[in-house]
């Protein structure tokens, strides 16, 4: 009976767990925006004008407002990235980037947030060619990669041998790892999509590819 029970709440918080969090994860971003944006120039502006305009005891009118002011900043922060694809933009936010690569402290902290961003942001065609195996750490056990390039010319030339660059993410944080250099005909390139290697990474080998399909037939 216990077993039962213990069993349908683990079903449950399986449902719910993912729902849960995508709710907490959405108000705290609104929540940041809010704390970050409440002594702005704009929140005094905005405050000021429901005080003036004698709305303050008007709660639905001033729910409009600050959903008005919220989707404005969104708005902004849509603009800023539109402009920062721009040449003009991409020159810009270059610039800042060495600016504030320049101030102690402060540049440990942001080069290493801006190379998180970067790696989860950027477009994984671009970043990741293709999800590969290996035998790593070493033969007869094996680890998923992502092949970052097919050549590695500094190497090659030293041993005389074609090296590809792989990254081997950790789990279940894929954002770290290990980078190898690795004979081409060691590499097994694998078919399968590089977010359901993320997938199966992420999971530690809980969401396997291809199987998560076939038990979905078996439901149906």
């Amino acid at each position: 009976m216990r077993r039962g029970i213990r069993g349908h709440f683990y079903a449950g918080l399986i449902v719910i767990l993912p729902l849960f969090l995508t709710i907490f994860i959405i108000n705290w971003v609104v929540n940041l925006i809010v704390v970050v944006t409440k002594e702005s120039f704009f929140t005094k502006f905005i405050n000021n004008a429901i005080i003036f305009f004698r709305i303050e005891n008007n709660i639905h009118l001033v729910t409009v407002v600050y959903i008005l002011y919220l989707l404005s900043i969104l708005i902004f922060i849509t603009f800023i990235g539109y402009i920062a694809k721009n040449i003009v933009g991409k020159k810009i936010t270059r610039s800042i980037n060495k600016l504030i690569g320049k101030l102690p402290i402060v540049k440990h902290i942001y080069t290493t947030i801006n190379q998180i961003v970067s790696l989860i942001s950027s477009e994984k065609g671009n970043t990741y060619k293709r999800a590969v195996a290996i035998e790593y750490p070493r033969k007869g056990i094996y680890s998923i990669g992502f092949l970052t390039s097919e050549k590695n010319e500094v190497l090659s030339k030293e041993v005389n041998k074609e090296l590809c660059n792989i990254f081997i993410p950790t789990s279940p944080n894929p954002t770290s790892g290990m980078f190898i250099s690795v004979a081409k005909e060691e590499v097994i390139f694998l078919d399968i999509k590089i977010d359901d290697a993320v997938k199966l990474i992420i999971s530690g080998g809980v969401i396997v590819p291809g199987v998560e399909s076939e038990e979905e037939s078996e439901e149906e």
